[in-house]
């Protein structure tokens, strides 16, 4: 299956065998930390930080790769229209029309860039190494409703399947003579008509037997009980890992905000 749709990949890493819960709060910490700051530095190493922890997770390369592929199109684009738009201070590297590029205004474009991938490669360290089910159950765990929790988990579950069935669908239509690829783009987007209803038909469907399944299972019944099969308990490696990310986290907003740290974004100090 696509990393697209099937982001957990099994392992037996310090990082798979943390508790969900754990990573969830410190992926929470590192994200405040990264909207924190707008040192250009800080962000390198943040990123450096987040690949050594997927490498000691021994996820794959085509995974890390893929990240970056989805990721680089919009940092270029934050690059680039930060530099347009905002007229940076001191000397100007290139200066024409009402553009002027400075190493301060280059320097906070590519930092917003860094920013947008730590983010994204922190978040995806997480899924890459939490399987849907014990993600879900970490939620709920920590005050997710379940009703909601149990959304996410077939949002989850169904997306690939409902992604599988569209292209089924679609080389099935083009197999009886649809071309998808004739015409202006609105002429393209009227042969999409069959595969759409086709889809629709197929949602409603799977959304009535899933109904059907859930209310033969209780689902919502008063006076009920939820036992789980694998209940999550949390460990002293987690709890000191809880503990940990939550000191550095406060220790590094209060270097922040009293010593000016990582504020600027060329010098650590202002």
């Amino acid at each position: 299956m696509s990393a697209m749709y099937d982001l957990y990949q099994p392992g037996d890493s310090w990082l798979h065998r943390l508790d969900p819960r754990s990573k969830l709060i410190s992926v929470v910490c590192a994200s405040a930390l990264w909207l924190l700051y707008t040192n250009l530095w800080m962000m390198i190493v943040a990123l450096a930080m987040v690949h050594v922890a997927l490498a000691s997770a021994h996820i794959a390369r085509e995974r890390v790769a893929w990240v970056w592929k989805v990721t680089l199109p919009t940092m270029l684009m934050i690059s680039l229209l930060w530099v347009v738009s905002y007229r940076g201070t001191g000397p100007a590297i290139l200066s024409f029309w009402f553009i002027r590029v400075t190493a301060y205004n280059l320097a906070q474009g590519v930092t917003m860039a860094l920013r947008i991938s730590a983010l994204a490669f922190t978040i995806f360290t997480w899924l890459f190494t939490t399987d849907q089910a014990t993600l879900i159950h970490s939620l709920v765990s920590l005050g997710f409703p379940y009703a909601w929790g149990l959304t996410l988990a077939m949002a989850l579950r169904y997306l690939p399947t409902m992604a599988s069935i569209l292209r089924m669908i679609s080389d099935a239509q083009q197999a009886r003579a649809l071309d998808l690829a004739k015409g202006n783009p609105l002429q393209r987007a009227r042969a999409y008509i069959p595969i759409i209803v086709a889809m629709l038909i197929t949602a409603l469907r799977t959304a009535e037997s899933l109904s059907r399944a859930l209310e033969s299972r209780a689902l919502g019944a008063p006076g009920r009980r939820r036992t789980t099969l694998r209940p999550l308990h949390f460990r002293r490696s987690g709890v000191a890992w809880v503990v940990s990310s939550v000191v550095l986290t406060a220790a590094l907003f209060w270097a922040h905000y009293a010593l000016g740290l990582g504020a600027d974004p060329l010098r650590l100090l202002r």
